[in-house]
């Protein structure tokens, strides 16, 4: 394949790379504007509507890695441009829904990068920026991508994952001496629109996988535009939004709630490479106090009182605690808000009550509390989004929907909900009813008092059962949070002949000199649990292994039980 380039990135990475490293099939993005064209899916109508309508100066994208900003119009013209360039082996202008995986920081080039896939008729593949190689070409392999595109940070790491992949075009884009396109920030010329069906599968993100292989799930432009809507109506976005974006950009947390619903609505992404607790606190407490929204899963808020409590001088602390009183909006999910942390929050935030959501790769987000704080309870999810259907079915395969503290497995069906397993037609199946309804395999009840969804744990997983009780393991963690010298834990049931399971409990101590043991656990808890409820075993441990967005993988850590 011959290399194409551009004269400057040539000379910048020609020693670097050229001179042996880079393999004869990698090709350089080269810019030019060829043929100006997007197609008509709603997230490039809107686009396009806000580079026509917001100024020059209004970024969509600041990039604090590369120190620099980007407006609408930028991104459009970025992205006709970059199309081009994927559409260059393509006869018939369209990548007729092949897989292109892209591997880049958090920052505009990852933005360009997903949307220019979009716009050329592929599916996005993200890569995570901190899965070893064998995961990379785990998910090259299995999503079959025909191209891989790569920033230079990350050139040594995927290079040869790509050739043992047998991919034969890897696209290096990244230059800040180069721009992606020919627009000068000032003569802003709009692309013409051309048709493209909503019908389209248009991104493959890959499980967490806790119970297996990660699996590929296979989203529409439709399940896109569902999902964003949603969320756009219920957290009140606007073009007047601001978001600092500091989560992994290959889950949907990251990916749809941060990022897309920002550019669908008009909104400023300032995105940061990764999270850090002192760049996020020195960023809010800065002179510009712009910022609306701040999305995070509960491990980043832990951190972000961590920092607060020990690094914060008392002078400095009024100052933070001011500083959060720009947001609106405070949003916590991906995994449960332990109300020890939720109520922390509260108190060195000035009184920021984190919204809770529920959601998942295959449906994006499908409950959410209510946009008015007073309307957000502890240790629940809230209610349906808007155009979202949600049931609960009991074990014996009853709707309790409508049946208060009654146990059910969340089931979901709308024009949200993913269209299938990549490749995995049985494993599709196996997830939808006969009705079609898509099973989560989360078991939750509707509470008595406040009407919202309570979310008990993942049916293999956190709902444990012992002697003819099913538990839920969520509210055992929830309270053995609240003991002061408890910093994480996990709850599962361990197999046991004569109970069924026995309730183990897996603990990090805030204070390692201070004891703990079983005794000490059952008495803390026997006023406060049922007695049925309180763990029979205990591991005391360093940390809890968790991934990127902040999950355990229960069923490894039953295993220590055997030990």
């Amino acid at each position: 394949m011959i290399i194409h380039y551009s004269n400057k990135y040539y000379n910048k990475y020609y020693n670097k790379f050229l001179s042996s490293l880079i393999p004869k099939y990698c090709r350089f993005y080269t810019s030019g504007q060829n043929n100006n064209y997007l197609p008509s899916l709603p997230i490039f109508t809107k686009l396009l509507k806000h580079a026509e309508t917001q100024s020059l100066q209004k970024p969509v994208i600041v990039d604090v890695k590369s120190n620099t900003s980007h407006s609408y119009q930028n991104l459009v013209s970025d992205v006709s441009s970059f199309r081009n360039n994927l559409l260059k082996k393509s006869f018939n202008q369209n990548l007729n829904e092949k897989c292109v995986a892209f591997l880049c920081p958090n920052g505009y080039d990852y933005v360009v990068s997903q949307w220019s896939i979009w716009s050329a008729g592929g599916i996005a593949v993200p890569l995570c920026t901190t899965h070893p190689q064998s995961e990379l070409l785990y998910v090259l392999k299995d999503s079959q991508a025909s191209t891989v595109i790569t920033h230079p940070d990350f050139y040594d790491k995927i290079k040869d994952v790509t050739k043992d992949a047998g991919i034969n075009d890897l696209i290096l884009v990244g230059d800040k001496n180069e721009k992606y396109s020919d627009f000068d920030g000032i003569n802003y010329k709009a692309p013409s629109l051309i048709p493209m069906e909503e019908s389209r599968k248009a991104l493959i993100i890959y499980t967490s996988g806790t119970t297996g292989k990660p699996k590929g799930v296979v989203s529409t432009h439709l399940n896109i535009k569902a999902q964003v809507s949603s969320l756009i109506e219920a957290w009140r976005w606007s073009e007047k939004d601001r978001i600092l974006h500091v989560l992994p950009l290959h889950h949907l947390h990251g990916i749809l709630n941060a990022l897309t619903c920002a550019i669908y609505a008009g909104a400023t992404v300032e995105m940061l490479p990764k999270f850090d607790a002192t760049e996020v606190w020195n960023r809010w407490m800065s002179p510009e106090r712009n910022l609306s929204l701040f999305m995070a899963v509960p491990t980043i808020y832990s951190k972000l009182i961590q920092y607060y409590n020990d690094n914060m001088s008392d002078e400095l602390k009024p100052k933070a605690t001011e500083s959060c009183s720009q947001f609106r909006l405070m949003i916590s999910g991906s995994a449960a808000l332990p109300t020890p942390l939720r109520n922390t929050w509260k108190e060195i935030s000035g009184g920021q009550i984190l919204l809770e959501r529920y959601g998942m790769s295959e449906v994006g987000m499908a409950l959410s509390h209510e946009y008015d704080k007073e309307r957000r309870f502890e240790g629940c999810v809230g209610l349906p989004l808007p155009n979202v259907q949600v049931r609960l079915i009991s074990e014996d395969d009853k709707d309790v929907t409508n049946l208060t503290e009654t146990p059910g497995e969340i089931q979901i069906k709308g024009q949200n909900v993913f269209k299938e397993y990549w490749n995995k037609p049985e494993a599709t199946q196996k997830e939808f009813t006969q009705d079609g309804w898509f099973k989560t395999g989360d078991i939750a009840i509707i509470t008595e008092k406040e009407k919202v969804y309570k979310i008990l744990g993942r049916k293999s997983v956190d709902i444990i059962k012992s002697g003819g009780y099913k538990i839920s393991a969520l509210e055992i963690e929830r309270v053995l949070l609240s003991h002061p010298n408890i910093l994480d834990i996990s709850v599962l049931g361990v197999e046991d002949p004569e109970w069924g399971q026995r309730i183990g409990a897996i603990i990090v101590l805030k204070n390692k000199d201070v004891m703990m043991d079983l005794n000490i656990l059952k008495e803390f808890l026997k006023d406060r649990l049922a007695k049925y409820k309180i763990p029979s075993l205990l591991k005391i441990v360093q940390d809890l292994p968790k991934n990127a967005m902040g999950k355990v993988n229960k069923k490894e850590l039953i295993k220590l039980f055997d030990q």
